[in-house]
Order: C-alpha cells, then structure tokens, then sequence
C-alpha cells in the first residue's frame, strides 16, 4: 500500500470556454489522476489548458465559438516546494499560506491577461513559475524534457554532481570577479593615460603662467596709467608752459601784478587785504609749479610696456576663461588638479596584484570544470545504459537516447584548448543534447526535432526511474498519451512506474490502458456531448462501480461482456507493484 504525503499540487482546476470545454471545474488530489474518454472527447483540452496556465503557447484558435475569450485557474498547492516559493517572494508576488491561484486570460485580440495570486503578471512569468512546479508533456507542449539546461541537470543527477556543480559556480564568481576588477583596472588605466595627459597639460598651463592673486587688478590699473601716459604728458608739459616756460608766462609776468597791487594798497589802505590774496596765490602757483613739475617728471610712458602688460592681461584672462572667473578660482584649480593627478597615476604593482588574483582565479576554475566534465564523460555510458533499461521496459525497444556533450567555442572564451577558446557558464564547460531514435538502425537525431510527445512522455518517466531519488523532478507531472502503442507486461511496467513515481508527485495522466487506468488514485472520465447545435465536453470523477464500467469499454470496447467486467473488476482490486 502507497503511503500517502502532502507535496505541491493542484488542488482545483477552472476552464471556461476553452474550445469544447465551456465550463469545467475539477478537484484533484495528490497522487495519480488518469483522465480516459472516448477518441475526440476533449481529454487533450484538459491538458492543453493546463499547458497554457504553466506559460505554454496560447491560441485564439481554442476561444470558443461566440466568446470574446477563454479563462483558466489553478489552485496550486505549495507545500513543500521552497524553491516555488522562493521564485515567488523574489518576484513580489504576494500570496497567503501555502496556496496561489493562477489565472490566465486570452482575448480575440491575441492579448493575454495573466495574474499570479493577486498580482499582475507576464506569460513569462506562469512560464519561470511552471518549470519550478510542473512539467508538461502534452501533445502541443513539452516545456521541460527539450530544454537543453534540464537535459544536463538529468546527467549531473545521475552522476551525484551536485557538489562539485556548487563548487565551480562559486569558483566562476570568484573568477568574474577577479576578472572585473582587472578589466575594470585595465579600463581605468587607458583612461587615466588620457587623463594623466590632460592633467599635465592643464597644471602646464596655469604653472607656465604662474599667476599671481591681486597680480590682475594691479595691472588692469597700470594698463589705464600706461593707455592715458601720452595724452597726460602733454597736458603736463601745457600747464608747465602756461605757468613759467613761454615769454608770457604767468609766474613770469606775475611780480608785475604784485607790484601793482602793491602801489593800489599804498594809495587805498583799505584795500591791503587785497594784496594778501595776490600774495596767496602767487604762492599757490609755485607750489602747484613745482608739484606739476614732480609729477611731469615721475611720468612714464612707454608703448612696450603697455603692450606687455595687456599681454599678461589676456594670458590671464584666458586662464579664467578656462579654470575660473578669478586668479584665486584658478590657483584653487591647480591645486585640485594636482591631487586628481595623484589619483589617476596608477600603480603597476596593483595591477600585478589583480592580474595574480585573476590567474589563480583562472586556474582553480579550470581545474574543476575539467572535473566536471570528465565525471561527466564517464557517467554517460552508465547513464545511457539505465536509460536504456527503462526504455525497454517501457515498451521501447529498439528505441535509443544517446547524450551528446560539447563545449562552446567562443573567442572571448576562458579556457584554451589547442587553438581554440571555450567558454565556461555556472554548469561549466559542457553543452548537452539528447538525441534519439525510435527503431533499431536510424541514426539519433536531437530528441526536439524527432520524438513525438508520447515518446517524449516515455522518455522522461525512464530518466525519471533511472535517476530516482536524485530526480530533479517537479512535483507536478502532466503526461498525455504516453501508453501509446503499449500493452501487456510494458504497460503493466508503465503502470508500476506511475504508480511509484506518484508517492512524491502530482500526475495527471490521459491514458487508453486499463492496466494504468486500474492503478489511479483518481479517475476521471471526459465525454463529449451535442445539444442545440452545439457540442460541449464534461468532466465527471468516478466511482468504484462507475471505473469497474469505464475499465470494461477500454477492455473491451463497446460490447461489454460479463467476463470483461470480471477482469475490470479484477484489474482495480489489484495493486501496482
């Protein structure tokens, strides 16, 4: 008896108007569900649907006839599945307890509406979230099995490679970050040749003028003295002819005004006063004779000098042009400059610092994803051969996986082998394809161009079987028509594997065997029906007497004999072994 546990899982699922499906709501349970139906029934719809809610391609094609859209929504359990959880919490979805409801959306106009608990969301989004819970092998979709990057981590399961995987992705961390830094030195460095170059030059420039603070203003004030020096010459040289240089001048005739003053004073007492203001200012004409004089000799005019100083005035003035609007802005400039200078004059002895860093960081990374790669190489034949087993055991006989390891040449690669670079990713070196073929003689082609989705489905339960505990698995297994073309002891097989493989996953299966039919936890029947000029599809749980008939049609087909029921009854009191 299969003990049973809690595990992720849908626990309700909505459909409206999804092509023959105009409304169906099913509640499911944990273990193993098989949907059955008559051919054209709509079982596939159920899957389909499914498929769409998990991020799979969308058709307005299935919106039925007369509706504006299709609706669907699943109620996923998340017990126990940290890693679903954790996809959520750092996405910003908000959700309570261990429950989450997705809803999906396709209007006529193409445009979908998705939301992930309360939160709008993108097809993406359903499509990250879905590989982290469920895998879908419908007849339209295979959204996991085909992946190249799960292909390899089924080979890095069987091969207990968990460990060393952990170890090179750190050690790639540590390598790019090594690698940053030395890049981002080697970047700083060519910018700082430029920057180096235009520092110098700049502190060249100030220093060669070597400005000095004040140095502005006072010449400025020479530059009006010398500009005006010719004109205030020759004023100079008038006032000094006016007063004592021609015949006429007037300190020269002004003893003879004096004299006359003199003898108006001796004639007319009263008018002594007056004589002293002559006096006055004859005395006040030779003192401003003689400053004249002073000033007239300490005059400098010189045209060389004058240009000179405006020379000096436009050197400084384009140096505030350029480094600021005063000679303090620019000394303040040059000083900055120079400790910017210092900066950017960058250490080779840091270099060899990063540059060992980066090539311990090469070598220790080389190291172990070349272990990664030859425990990969030699688990293949081991792995191949398990898969191999199941296959057959599966009813695939003849049928073959081979697993096809590359590594990627890239030339901006880390690791040179021969002539050529390769590049490394967090899985290492390694790039996987399954390949595949169906009979005994036809050459494997990659598994995504040749196998049908009831081989993909069978391919996938043998790298399930053959991996066990170690299976990556999602909890959620949605599998259609993966018995196709079995029966006897290969269906029997299938049915056992189903059945063990439902102890820790939700599978939903559409199947046409009764051997897998018997063995289900839940069995669900999907008939089709017309009324009113249209057709609908309806979902129906059965019981115990109401399986022991559907066993009988798909034993028998429509003529239901008394000893078909005997064995369908016989089938459902057996137990998966």
């Amino acid at each position: 008896m299969y003990s049973k546990q809690e595990f992720c899982m849908i626990s309700h699922l909505k459909i409206r108007d999804f092509a023959l499906l105009e409304s169906l709501d099913l509640d499911l349970k944990s273990g193993l569900a098989v949907f059955t139906g008559e051919s054209g029934s709509g079982k596939s719809l159920v899957f389909d649907s499914i498929a769409s809610l998990f991020g799979g391609r969308c058709s307005t094609a299935n919106i039925r006839t007369g509706k504006d859209k299709y609706s669907l929504q699943a109620i996923v359990n998340l017990k126990e599945h940290p890693m679903a959880k954790e996809y959520l919490q750092n996405q910003g979805f908000q959700y309570e307890g261990d429950e989450i409801i997705l809803t999906k959306e396709l209007f006529k106009d193409g445009k979908a509406r998705v939301k992930i608990g309360d939160s709008l969301a993108s097809t993406s989004h359903l499509r990250e979230f879905g590989k982290h819970i469920a895998e879908v092998h419908s007849q339209n979709e295979q959204l996991f099995l085909l992946e190249k990057s799960h292909q390899l981590e089924f080979l890095d399961r069987f091969a207990h490679l968990e460990s060393l995987k952990a170890k090179v992705k750190l050690s790639l961390q540590n390598f790019r970050h090594w690698k940053e830094k030395l890049n981002h030195f080697d970047d700083t460095l060519a910018e700082s040749k430029k920057k180096l170059e235009i520092l110098n030059f700049e502190i060249e420039e100030i220093e060669n003028v070597s400005p000095k603070d004040g140095e502005d203003e006072s010449l400025m004030q020479e530059e009006r003295f010398l500009a005006n020096g010719e004109k205030l010459a020759e004023n100079y040289r008038y006032l000094l002819e006016e007063l004592t240089d021609k015949e006429n001048a007037i300190l020269k005739v002004f003893p003879s005004m004096l004299h006359a003053v003199e003898k108006i004073s001796q004639l007319l007492p009263e008018k002594m006063p007056l004589r002293e203001e002559w006096e006055d200012v004859y005395d006040r004409l030779k003192n401003l004779k003689s400053t004249i004089r002073e000033e007239e000799e300490e005059l400098f005019f010189s045209p060389d000098r004058l240009d000179m100083v405006q020379t000096r005035l436009q050197i400084l003035n384009k140096l505030k042009k350029k480094f600021g609007s005063s000679i303090p802005e620019i000394l303040n400039q040059l000083e900055q400059k120079k400790v910017e200078l210092e900066k950017w004059t960058l250490s080779a002895s840091d270099r060899d610092f990063l540059s060992q860093k980066y090539d311990q960081a090469l070598l220790e990374l080389k190291e172990l994803v070349f272990q990664l790669s030859r425990a990969r190489r030699n688990a293949l034949s081991s792995f191949e051969e398990e898969v191999q087993k199941e296959l057959n055991d599966l009813g695939m006989e003849g049928a073959k996986l081979q697993v096809v390891l590359r590594w990627e040449e890239n030339p901006e690669g880390e690791v040179d082998e021969g002539s050529k670079l390769y590049f490394i990713s967090e899985t290492g070196l390694d790039q996987v394809e399954f390949y595949f073929s169906a009979n005994v003689g036809e050459k494997p082609r990659p598994l995504r161009k040749v196998a049908s989705g009831g081989e993909l489905s069978r391919i996938m339960l043998g790298l399930r079987s053959a991996l066990g505990k170690f299976s990556p698995a999602p909890q959620i297994l949605i599998l259609d028509e993966i018995d196709t073309g079995l029966g006897g002891e290969a269906a029997t097989s299938l049915a056992s594997k189903l059945k063990k493989l439902s102890k820790s996953s939700q599978i939903l299966l559409i199947t046409h065997t009764q051997q897998i039919a018997a063995v289900a936890d839940e069995h669900i029947r999907i008939e089709k029906y017309a009324e009113n000029g249209r057709t609908y599809a309806i979902s129906k749980g059965l019981t115990f007497e109401e399986r022991k008939r559907e066993l009988a049609r798909m034993i028998g087909g429509k003529q239901v004999t008394q000893g078909v029921m005997k064995a369908a009854t016989e089938l459902l009191q057996k137990k998966a072994v």
